[in-house]
């Protein structure tokens, strides 16, 4: 029993010590989080790189001089023959090359939303299970210190029983005269705009917090600019939303509002999720994600308020020093056999069935049951 006891430490120092091999493809701008996030963990080598701009090829390559690099993705991983692979391309072409990783035998961190469709993101999670391997998709509020005292404090009972959430995404990027139209800007690329870009996070925060499954939704989105030019200065046609915003009933019947928006000026990248409950309320807030503002205790909502109060506190050091790795590098350490909480290829396909829902909501003007 002991030698058994022995052989399997051993197994597992070994298997900690294995050199990762980690490739990218699509090195835009949130490749950088995840290039750095692999890149500073021991024992992972970038060994790979694709993306089809030449110029941006170039530049991440500089950067990680012996990494097999191609315009050709499928080259690419059949040259480096990695272990984990991030996506990181526009949303359109998440399914190929999530099959193409996985058929190279690599683990995959894709970037959200995971999909165009929700048959597109169930077909991801079959090659996943097909091939056996791990699956991550990098909805990176869950690692902010905020959410994360946030969804103990509920699920430990703090708030009581849940009755209500509130959650707003804003930012005016896009209603600035000086952004110039992108991918993002053309729904048969990106699938959505603000409704998928931002509003994903929404959805898988709302139950990532309280442990709540949607149940139904009805919402609307619309195209508030008509055109963005480019970078030549010629007028494109926009054809992803700019603002949208849904109601949702949850398992327990709480109802929830949701709101978003690409064009509201003076606002950054500012996401609020407001939770309340028989004994409190609790609110945290993208851009202050180490604080959280609490209202809570039995005497504390024992008696009614005139005066709305909701205090901002630190999150505790301890709390925020214990916690597991950030996405999406947690998934290396999946990959090395410790149990680290990530969001997973099924957190992925569940925020894309309720997003599904809420397009056929806006199809048939009404609810729309999951």
């Amino acid at each position: 029993m002991f030698l058994l006891a022995r052989s399997a430490v051993l197994l597992r120092w070994q298997s900690l010590m294995e050199t990762l091999r980690y490739a990218i493809i699509g090195v835009g701008g949130i490749a950088n989080t995840h290039l750095n996030a692999f890149s500073r963990l021991p024992g992972v080598e970038t060994v790979g790189i694709s993306d089809p701009s030449e110029p941006a090829l170039r530049t991440t390559s500089e950067r990680f001089p012996t990494a097999v690099a191609s315009a050709d993705a499928a080259t690419m991983l059949k040259e480096s023959q990695p272990d984990i692979v991030s996506i990181c391309t526009p949303n359109k072409f998440h399914r190929e090359l999530t099959r193409l990783a996985f058929e190279a035998g690599a683990h995959v961190a894709c970037e959200k939303p995971m999909a165009m469709t929700l048959d597109e993101a169930m077909e991801m999670d079959g090659f996943r299970e097909q091939a056996g391997k791990l699956g991550l998709i990098n909805f990176s509020y869950r690692n902010c210190p905020s959410f994360r005292f946030a969804r103990a404090l509920i699920s430990t009972g703090e708030l009581g029983e849940i009755h209500r959430i509130n959650a707003v995404y804003l930012q005016s990027f896009l209603g600035s005269h000086a952004t110039r139209y992108s991918w993002r800007n053309d729904a048969s690329i990106a699938g959505f705009g603000a409704l998928g870009d931002l509003g994903i996070h929404m959805i898988d925060s709302a139950a990532y917090l309280t442990g709540l499954t949607f149940r139904s939704v009805v919402g609307k989105a619309q195209v508030l600019l008509a055109h963005r030019p480019d970078v030549d200065g010629v007028p494109r046609a926009v054809t992803a939303d700019t603002n949208a915003a849904f109601l949702a009933e949850f398992e327990n019947g709480m109802l929830g509002t949701f709101e978003t928006t690409q064009v509201a000026p003076g606002y950054g990248n500012h996401f609020r999720i407001e939770v309340s409950g028989t004994k409190g309320t609790l609110s945290v807030l993208s851009e202050r994600e180490t604080e959280i503002a609490l209202y809570a205790g039995s005497m504390l909502t024992h008696y009614a308020t005139w005066s709305t109060s909701l205090p901002w506190s630190p999150v505790p050091t301890e709390f925020a020093r214990t916690q597991g790795p950030s996405t999406p590098a947690a998934l290396a350490h999946a990959v090395r056999g410790e149990q680290v909480d990530y969001p997973s290829f099924a957190d992925g396909v569940r925020a894309q069935r309720v997003l599904d829902a809420i397009l056929r909501s806006m199809q048939s003007g009404s609810w729309i049951h999951l």
